[in-house]
């Protein structure tokens, strides 16, 4: 089996502007996946409007614990380069359901997330079951 063949990838932010002091959040459903890493990205911003970013964990999809595991420290933004902030995640201690949530609390910012889930109890053999539009294997 070729590893990289049994992941998942889901959207977990759809790529948008998060207008000026709103919150997004969006959520990955984990049954089935032993591993999961989760990225943002964040275009440039104005210098002096740190984001908020929150990773959390929970059984259903309305109630969600952050762990210190989970947090992770955002920098300043930054004016010439994009940023990525990533979470690597050993799924076997997590709940079900992960929840990603941003806050710019200034300046509209172009935000994209998502998550590549590994490790599943089937492998997908499918564009679809791989949380793809299209696919080619060679």
């Amino acid at each position: 089996m070729i590893h990289a063949q049994n992941t998942k990838y889901v959207t977990v932010l759809a790529p948008q502007s998060v207008g000026t002091s709103a919150t997004v959040s969006g959520t990955v459903d984990c049954v089935g996946w032993d591993y999961a890493q989760v990225y943002l990205h964040l275009a440039t911003q104005t210098a002096g409007n740190t984001n908020t970013i929150s990773l959390a964990e929970g059984d259903t999809t309305s109630s969600f614990t952050t762990h210190a595991d989970m947090s992770i420290t955002t920098a300043t933004p930054s004016t010439s380069a994009t940023q990525v902030y990533g979470w690597m995640l050993d799924l076997r201690k997590r709940k079900r359901y992960l929840r990603l949530t941003l806050t710019v609390p200034g300046t509209a910012q172009i935000a994209e997330a998502s998550a590549i889930l590994g490790r599943g109890e089937a492998g997908p053999d499918t564009a679809a079951k791989r949380g793809l539009t299209a696919q080619a294997v060679g």
